[in-house]
């Protein structure tokens, strides 16, 4: 839900990398789930191949169910709400990922905007830009040292908390989809959950190839040559709304979308929240991330965007990762290592 789609090189949504001769026939499978359609694709054919996805999927319900805090019946809810600790040892281990890429970010990704992302209206059906002083308030509310991960439970420092993991689930996702069909004999496959994206193995002799497209277009950028890596991407165009930058101006943000066009005077606020000052984050458009680990990746695309460019250097202390900015403006900025295998498609 939360960046621009990674195009898979042979699905039917991307025409500017075609396939190259040859490949193994693949079985592709795709359901709506964590509010977004998922597809996983799988070279072979034949009752084990069908029972591997099938199982990945029941997975991913399970995941889906298991980790959405608007979900009443899931912990996550339970744990904003009423206060009960997380004790499920998944959820545990996913809030204890979300810290280590808060506390090595310096704060720039953090689970507990939460009350930020209600403020702006993100999780329902109208969002608006809300008044300073209420953003101020919300402020005071955010911070993931106001959670505590002590003998396998996640508790509160202050009862106010509250926690969102959209911005990290889908990399736990992603890691356990491609667990649970390595454990049943799929030694290659590309996992797509709302564009983030984790290939297992060689798609027969060659790498799976997979798109990182234009934010503000539907053309490549670059093409990854991915084997068990995760590429996965944040972006202000999926979830977001068109405002005043005056805060309280009184603007209506559904005008622009009854009218079809964009009043020249507004700007983009997209659904991710800068938790330092409460506000969408501005200049950045996709921020991509390369990594091994699904579940540590998805964090990282979030500190990208949101710190930009002053995040390169950073990603570089980290290692094991590279990342590709595209700001608003269209610059195209990416990390040393990029493209780590990547082709140039000729559309920078």
């Amino acid at each position: 839900m939360t960046g621009p789609r990674l195009l898979l090189a042979c699905a039917a949504l991307l025409s500017a990398v075609s396939c190259r001769p040859g490949p193994p026939a693949v079985r592709k499978q795709s359901r709506l789930l964590m509010d977004t359609y998922v597809t996983i694709q799988t070279p072979g054919r034949g009752p084990s191949v069908d029972s591997a996805i099938e199982a990945a999927f029941v997975r991913l319900d399970e995941i889906s169910r298991k980790f959405n805090h608007l979900d009443t019946t899931s912990p996550v809810y339970a744990f904003n709400v009423r206060e009960v600790p997380l004790t499920d040892p998944e959820i545990v281990e996913v809030v204890r990922a979300a810290i280590d890429v808060s506390e090595a970010s310096g704060g720039a990704f953090d689970i507990t905007v939460e009350p930020l992302v209600r403020l702006w209206g993100f999780y329902g059906d109208h969002p608006a830009v809300p008044e300073q002083r209420r953003i101020d308030s919300c402020l005071k509310l955010v911070g993931y040292r106001n959670l505590a991960v002590e003998s396998g439970r996640v508790t509160k420092r202050s009862p106010e908390t509250r926690i969102d993991l959209g911005g990290i689930a889908k990399g736990y996702a992603l890691s356990e989809a491609a667990r649970i069909l390595r454990a049943r004999g799929v030694q290659s496959a590309i996992i797509d959950i709302g564009g983030d994206v984790f290939a297992i193995g060689r798609k027969g002799k060659e790498k799976w190839r997979v798109g990182v497209r234009d934010p503000r277009g539907d053309s490549v950028l670059a093409v990854v040559a991915a084997e068990d890596l995760a590429a996965v991407t944040s972006g202000d165009y999926e979830r977001f709304f068109w405002g005043m930058s005056l805060v309280g101006s009184g603007h209506d943000p559904d005008s622009s979308k009854e009218s079809g066009h964009v009043p020249h005077d507004s700007v983009r606020f997209c659904h991710i929240i800068d938790p330092a000052t409460g506000r969408p984050v501005r200049g950045a458009a996709s921020a991509t991330v390369l990594m091994r680990d699904p579940l540590t990746a998805q964090g990282w695309s979030k500190v990208l965007f949101i710190r930009g460019r002053d995040a390169l250097p950073l990603i570089g202390q980290v290692g094991g990762i590279q990342g590709l900015l595209v700001t608003d403006k269209q610059e195209v900025i990416s990390s040393a290592g990029w493209p780590f295998g990547a082709e140039d498609t000729g559309t920078q």
